[in-house]
């Protein structure tokens, strides 16, 4: 599978040559367009490039996400994640934000899915444990643990929907819309979990602070 830094190119070679075909065809089709075309246009018209370029914008904020759910294997799932962007790019019709929206879709259903399977291999209970043990220990050691990892394995600790609409809404920026397509609910859910969420972060971030020197200052 693809790793976080490889090029996006050994990826998308591992498409079917009928996907290829397609995409290149496209290109053929649409030779010649005068006006510059943008990161995702080009990535849509069959361009490595672009495509590499939107994994190289996306990418972290893609595993972040992953992460913050207990993904099971998250640097495996955003592998598939990119997989399923680079054979399906080519019908993707929409604009930057529409993007975005896709391809966090994408991941949250990636996500479900393998945390789904993780539960029916009972794997799910103790990696969750321990990847939460593991930050909370970071906290405790290390005085200068980056504040988003300490912010992930916060959000990680909330339930599975709250901490969705947190993650996409607060730490990624998605509209209330596009966060409440995703997690297929509605608008109005979507500011009720984010801002129970919230709340329940500040509580803990307090209760951290008065007992760890090394919290003080997170906000």
């Amino acid at each position: 599978m693809m790793r976080e830094g490889e090029s996006v190119s050994t990826l998308v070679r591992t498409t079917s040559e009928r996907s290829l075909a397609q995409v290149r065809g496209c290109v053929c089709r649409c030779g010649g367009v005068g006006a510059r075309l943008t990161t995702l246009d080009r990535a849509r018209r069959g361009d490595r490039d672009g495509l590499a370029e939107l994994w190289c914008t996306h990418q972290a904020a893609v595993l972040r996400y992953l992460r913050s759910r207990r993904t099971v294997s998250p640097d495996d799932v955003a592998s598939q994640v990119w997989v399923d962007v680079a054979t399906s790019i080519a019908r993707f019709d929409g604009g930057d934000d529409d993007f975005r929206r896709w391809l966090f879709t994408i991941a949250h259903r990636r996500g479900v899915d393998s945390i789904r399977r993780a539960v029916r291999d009972d794997q799910l209970a103790v990696r969750a444990v321990d990847t939460v043990t593991h930050a909370d220990a970071a906290d405790v050691e290390h005085d200068r643990v980056e504040a988003v990892d300490r912010a992930i394995a916060l959000i990680a600790s909330l339930p599975d929907q709250m901490g969705a609409a947190v993650m996409l809404r607060v730490v990624n920026e998605l509209p209330v819309a596009d966060v409440a397509v995703i997690l297929d609910t509605t608008e109005g859910n979507v500011r009720v979990l984010v801002h129970r969420g919230i709340l329940r972060l500040r509580r803990r971030l307090f209760v951290t602070d008065e007992r760890s020197p090394t919290m003080r200052g997170v906000s």
